[in-house]
């Protein structure tokens, strides 16, 4: 007949035993999961380049010849629906203009602006996955500009060129959707809004915004 204190030390090892088991398929259940999390960030690291119609207002009074604008970035995954992006922009216009000199000769201006937005931004799936072929998305984002302006003068009587370079604030907020065409490479199609604002002038300007349609082209980065 088993004696009680045999019969504790069994309950002791039962329960020992069944503690290790449950141990073992939590940390193996924690392990899945952390590697499902894992390849879902992975699954939105990549790249983008993005051209845009986006065009600031124009200065009343001058003849303006403006680019489109272009936008890449580099994306890393932060969850299933969040993604982290890193943006360089660019965007010029050239301005031109005519005075008339007080003794009867005139002078041509002609004023290039060049844009370059470092954004920093966040891209936001709140409907679907990374595995999901379309995904609508919102993204926002701020940083740094960097604005050239270089002038040149030219007339009958004098003729000069002047460039200088100024730092400002941008900002950018955009909807669109994603659009994956293979396991790498995607389209993506879109809207936005931007600024970018100056304390001194930029051409007469300290504030340029305006809407622009985007459309590009996404890569995702592939790891084997």
């Amino acid at each position: 007949m088993p004696t009680k204190g045999a019969s504790t030390h069994r309950w002791l090892r039962l329960c020992a035993l069944l503690a290790l088991v449950v141990g073992v398929s939590a940390a193996r259940a924690a392990g899945s999961t952390d590697d499902v999390a894992s390849q879902s960030e992975r699954a939105r690291n990549g790249a983008g380049l993005q051209i845009s119609s986006w065009q600031p207002d124009k200065p009343a009074g001058f003849r303006n010849d403006q680019t489109i604008a272009f936008h890449g970035y580099f994306q890393k995954g932060l969850d299933e629906h969040l993604a982290w992006e890193n943006t360089l922009g660019y965007w010029r216009q050239t301005t031109s203009w005519t005075e008339t000199q007080f003794l009867g000769g005139t002078t041509t201006h002609e004023l290039q602006t060049h844009l370059v937005p470092a954004l920093t931004a966040l891209r936001l799936y709140p409907l679907t996955t990374s595995a999901t072929r379309f995904e609508p998305y919102v993204s926002a984002g701020v940083g740094p500009v960097l604005g050239f302006q270089q002038e040149k003068s030219s007339g009958s009587l004098t003729s000069a060129n002047a460039n200088s370079m100024h730092t400002g604030l941008g900002t950018r907020a955009g909807v669109g959707v994603d659009i994956r065409t293979s396991e790498a490479f995607g389209l993506t199609v879109g809207g936005h809004f931007e600024s970018a604002s100056f304390s001194e002038d930029m051409a007469g300007e300290r504030l340029y915004r305006g809407w622009g349609a985007d459309v590009g082209l996404v890569y995702r980065f592939q790891y084997r």
